[in-house]
């Protein structure tokens, strides 16, 4: 396939530095490839229009102009995802009997095609559709053709599906996807009216749901106006579509505007680091200026470990111990928070006091409690020596000293670390590592180089001069 636009070698190096500058106010350190492409997906929508005058061309022209045919959304899809290192392809066809240009992705071991173009509303100037994002072959060739003489990949696999077996909620709510869960379709209006104030609570801009073909447009429209019971929504949008991939009813997706919107969210928890046995409380609060709302029972909570901890309305439990990320989400806002669980060997080792005359270790803000085991940290040729058992079951590693090959033996999901004791080469997942230290018994415990071992499993060490502090994230 040969793409033929207009642009400039200037205009292409212009394009490129404005979407290294996109790039960087849209994408954050902790956001996946499947965030990434929505992001990018997102803001292209929300920041262009199609050109009815077949005039523009270019990605370029998308990004300078704010205008251009499909070639420069498909374009402009793909030069940005190209610049995150997510493979994508550019494909051509026909699409509402004209020639039309769109993209295909791949996720993990997935391909799935991508139509932006498709997905920009040209009535709905503020709304970013989902219909025709990330769809298998099947579903894009419901009203797409795809050109005969080019090789592209298979793309067999469901989007819904495949976020369902990666646990990701919040996209599957984001996307509106989640509509193809059992208790999103509506059988009948009484059905639909229930399902829609359900989800209005957590003030989402946008829902979707499917509802059976039987429901009259009267009755879809009752069910809509009756969320304006709530004084909070302004205004409420709204789009049919026949295009369930399941077959069973027509979609039903609303975009609400509200009358007023929080400054920001913030998540209020105690501390950082709890024991896995204790109950978690937290509040979240709407700011609205000086006006502090209390929001707990009503935020969207997106927990990325779902089986690993239960939240409900301002109580959290873990299930097991772990480092974990949670998302809270309200009228648009977003506030990501961070919590450790501890089991109680652990927990004991932490403490939020600084021990005096001695270096330190900090963890997740908290200070190693080394008076627990009767053995502080010693520096060696100016690399800090740590009991073993003391910091890494804190950084929830399981530690183990092995008699037989006299070994410390450290073991972080499917890193495993092998430093045996006077010896200056350690085995990470069996490759040999040279040491400048080796590892020592003092005083019958086990001290090992921290920094080799916190970042063989992925940690950030740093060395607070100032206070004496090595500082572990």
């Amino acid at each position: 396939m040969k793409v033929s636009y207009i642009m400039t070698r200037e205009e292409r190096i212009e394009a490129d530095k404005i979407i290294d500058e996109i790039l960087k106010n849209i994408i954050t350190p902790y956001m996946n490839d499947h965030e990434k492409v929505k992001a990018v997906h997102d803001y292209i929508v929300l920041n262009s229009r199609y050109d009815r005058n077949s005039v523009y061309y270019s990605d370029y022209d998308l990004l300078t102009r704010g205008t251009s045919v499909c070639n420069g959304y498909a374009l402009l899809t793909y030069n940005m995802l190209n610049k995150l290192n997510i493979p994508i392809k550019l494909v051509s066809g026909i699409a509402g009997g004209e020639a039309h240009i769109w993209n295909m992705v791949k996720l993990g071991d997935y391909w799935f095609h991508l139509d932006v173009t498709w997905d920009d509303p040209v009535s709905a100037r503020d709304s970013v559709y989902y219909t025709y994002y990330m769809l298998s072959e099947k579903e894009i060739s419901k009203d797409h053709t795809i050109d005969k003489d080019i090789n592209l990949p298979k793309a067999t696999k469901n989007y819904y599906d495949y976020l369902k077996e990666l646990s990701y909620e919040k996209l599957l709510v984001e996307t509106g996807l989640n509509m193809y869960d059992e208790e999103n379709f509506a059988k009948d209006e009484a059905q639909l009216k229930a399902i829609l104030t359900t989800k209005i609570t957590c003030r989402p801009l946008m829902i979707s749901v499917r509802f059976d073909k039987s429901i009259s447009q009267d009755s879809i429209i009752d069910a809509m106006s009756q969320l304006y019971k709530y004084d909070y929504i302004s205004v409420i949008n709204y789009n049919q579509s026949d295009y369930d991939i399941k077959g069973e009813g027509k979609i039903l997706n609303l975009f609400i505007t509200y009358n007023e919107t929080p400054d920001d969210i913030v998540a209020e928890f105690a501390k950082k680091v709890y024991n896995t046995a204790s109950e978690v409380k937290y509040n979240v609060y709407a700011l609205y200026g000086n006006k502090k709302v209390d929001i707990t029972k009503d935020v969207y909570i997106y927990l990325y470990d779902s089986n690993k901890l239960t939240v409900n309305k301002g109580t959290l439990r873990f299930k097991e111990p772990g480092n974990y990320n949670l998302l809270f989400e309200y009228q648009g806002l977003d506030k990501k928070v961070s919590i450790t669980g501890l089991n109680a060997e652990a927990f004991n080792y932490i403490t939020d006091k600084k021990q005096e005359n001695y270096v330190n270790v900090k963890v997740y803000d908290q200070y190693i409690d080394f008076s627990s085991v009767n053995q502080w940290p010693v520096i060696e040729e100016g690399r800090t020596m740590v009991p073993l058992r003391a910091v890494f079951e804190v950084l929830n590693c399981k530690v183990r000293w092995e008699e037989s090959s006299k070994s410390a033996i450290v073991e972080h999901g499917t890193t495993k670390i092998i430093i045996p004791a006077n010896s200056t080469t350690a085995y990470v997942n069996g490759k040999p590592y040279s040491l400048d230290v080796p590892a020592k018994i003092i005083n019958d415990r086990v001290l090992i180089p921290l920094r080799f071992v916190s970042e063989a499993i992925e940690k950030t060490v740093i060395w607070d001069d100032l206070n004496k502090t090595v500082l572990i994230y």
